[in-house]
């Protein structure tokens, strides 16, 4: 895609750049990357002189700038095609201004009726926010609905401060360009990152640190997290809650009766503020506030923030530029690290290129037969594939779906640890990071997920692999507690004492591997006895009296079937079991070549061995 970049001057708005370049308004397919937020891309198309449908993600930046104006409609849930008939009648309106949900444009089509392909000639489509499409379209199919009638605009747009690469074959088709605003002075923001193995102490200490600023506003993701954190540090008479319809519902039954689906004044001490606000709404204040990002990836893993996108937008939600010059007073985001699975792009290209594969010869079929079972059975198959996102409701590929998922293991990604999600946020060019670590050996983070594992197989690898890197730090420095933190972990787990003798006894190397990887409570406690029989064979008791009784044949011959019964005998004395039953270990003609140097005499009946010595590392044992 073919990029232009304009410069943008620090006393300029989009606007200004835009006409430095001859462009009156917003062109026609572009994707506008504004880099900033806060520059008055909305506000361009709102006070254009053209008739505009603008579609916003969500509702409260709706409700927020068509109430600054009755000449303009906000088309959502609650608005009827009734109502929007009566607006698009108006006379005394010169240029009409639409802003409507990806949910809510079907109204507007329905309302204009046959008049709609005029509307498409004559209105310039805006899809706001753009990177929206791709990001919410795995829980949120519905937000898609817009995107067959939106190319067919004679004029469209999309536009973000961070857009997100698209492969939609028709931005190609017809011919978008990229433009890229270049801000031309230093607009970074300074960004606290601390990435914590204690997740709620690292939270309570951030709360007691702001515990004096006028405004906190936090952005989490989880109606539930916000609940836990409103209580546990006793906010609820100070603080409010923005989210969905359906969050306000959810803690009303709860017994939290201050929150709101939409931004409305005064805000509280604390504020806080799940997804669907992280972008598009201004949030007005008086007062500087101070910024909180939380991500939990113990309680979920869609509270992980895009260091790329939802970062940026989330500062830019403050706009009251204050007298020295910035709109906050700190910004913070305080996250766990967690494996996530994340695939890499090569992994995900095999795995969608499989998918388009079936779906190419399901649909060459379906086209093909004229038997109506067989179409039945055919479509229900295309339809399994659009539960992975990779159809649309039309049954044809589902680009944003495709991306979304080359997104979410992106982001995914940075949170395998703190240096990658520092990395990316250094990358951004957004932020000046001061990036801060705050792991312990053991933290609280991983005490939860040895509790919480989903089954006992989980329970041990965490287990063991958190003891691992005890033992490690231990040996870097003696002066580390072991005995307090090996305490942590013993609370943490019912049979921490079977795990904790299981490595002491088992090697942990790849020849044990498979043990500590794939084995539940009951299968540790049969690799801890076998290893334990296996351990005692070659004990300096077990060994002495191997070779004592194996002395007087010493640079003699002795029959096979003699050494396997001398021991059996030998291993039954010390009570070297084969398992639970009480079973002596298996032995056999073989046995005796791990303990001796042995050759094998088969020239006549009985076979024999001809015994040398015993294996020099057992010897300097028993001598």
């Amino acid at each position: 895609m073919e990029i232009e970049q304009i410069k943008l001057n620090g006393d300029e708005r989009l606007i200004d750049a835009l006409k430095s370049k001859g462009y009156t308004d917003i062109p026609s397919n572009v994707i506008l990357d504004k880099t900033l937020t806060g520059i008055g891309a909305t506000y361009a198309e709102l006070h254009s002189c053209r008739n505009s449908i603008i579609i916003e993600p969500n509702v409260p930046v709706i409700v927020g700038k068509t109430a600054k104006n009755g000449d303009w409609v906000a088309v959502y849930s609650n608005t009827t095609v009734a109502q929007i008939k009566k607006y698009l009648k108006r006379t005394d309106v010169k240029y009409k201004k639409i802003l409507t949900t990806p949910e809510g444009f079907k109204k507007v089509r329905k309302a204009a009726d046959k008049s709609y392909s005029l509307i498409q000639e004559t209105y310039f489509c805006l899809f706001d926010e753009c990177e929206k499409l791709t990001q919410d379209c795995d829980y949120r199919a519905s937000i898609l609905q817009p995107v067959y009638d939106f190319f067919d605009f004679k004029e469209k747009a999309f536009v973000s401060a961070t857009p997100l690469e698209v492969s939609h074959p028709a931005f190609e088709g017809q011919g978008f360009k990229k433009l890229e605003i270049v801000p031309q002075y230093d607009y970074r923001k300074d960004l606290h990152l601390i990435v914590t193995s204690s997740y709620e102490r690292t939270v309570r200490e951030e709360f007691q640190r702001l515990k004096d600023s006028s405004c906190v506003c936090i952005f989490l993701n989880s109606v539930t997290g916000i609940n836990e954190l409103v209580n546990s540090l006793h906010l609820e008479g100070e603080s409010r809650i923005f989210c969905s319809e359906e969050g306000v519902g959810k803690l009303k039954d709860a017994g939290f009766t201050n929150a709101v689906s939409s931004i409305d004044y005064p805000l509280a001490k604390y504020n806080f503020f799940t997804s669907r606000f992280y972008s598009a709404v201004d949030i007005e204040l008086n007062v500087k506030p101070d910024i909180l990002i939380l991500t939990n990836l113990n309680n979920a893993v869609y509270t992980t923030v895009d260091p790329y996108t939802e970062a940026i937008q989330i500062q830019g939600r403050f706009r009251r530029m204050f007298e020295d010059k910035q709109t906050f007073n700190s910004l913070t985001h305080i996250t766990n690290t967690h494996d996530l699975g994340a695939l890499s792009c090569e992994e995900l290209d095999r795995q969608i290129e499989e998918y388009k594969t079936t779906y190419q010869s399901l649909i060459e079929r379906y086209d093909k037969t004229t038997n109506s079972a067989r179409k039945t059975s055919l479509k229900q198959q295309l339809k399994q594939i659009c539960k992975d996102y990779l159809l649309d409701e039309r049954l044809n590929i589902d680009y944003f779906g495709i991306d979304n998922k080359y997104n979410e293991e992106r982001v995914k990604s940075y949170y395998q640890s703190g240096e990658k999600l520092y990395a990316a946020y250094e990358a951004t060019k957004f932020f000046r990071v001061n990036y801060e670590e705050r792991q312990e050996i053991i933290g609280e983070d991983d005490i939860f997920r040895i509790k919480k594992a989903p089954n006992e197989k989980e329970r041990i690898r965490i287990f063991a692999t958190k003891l691992i890197q005890l033992n490690e730090q231990c040996k870097e420095n003696p002066s580390i507690d072991k005995q307090f933190f090996l305490k942590l972990l013993h609370d943490s787990c019912d049979f921490a004492d079977l795990i904790i003798e299981a490595y002491e006894v088992i090697p942990f190397d790849l020849k044990k591997q498979a043990v500590w990887n794939c084995c539940n409570k009951k299968k540790l406690e049969i690799a801890l006895r076998d290893q334990k029989n296996e351990n005692k064979r070659f004990s300096p008791e077990v060994l002495r009296d191997i070779e004592s009784s194996f002395r007087p044949y010493i640079g003699d011959n002795i029959a096979k079937e003699e050494t396997k019964k001398m021991f059996t005998d030998i291993y039954s004395r010390h009570y070297i079991l084969h398992n639970e039953t009480g079973i002596t270990a298996k032995v056999n003609q073989q046995t005796i070549c791990e303990y001796f140097e042995a050759t094998p005499q088969n020239k006549k009946k009985p076979n024999e061995w001809k015994i040398k010595c015993m294996l020099p590392q057992y010897a300097a044992l028993v001598s």
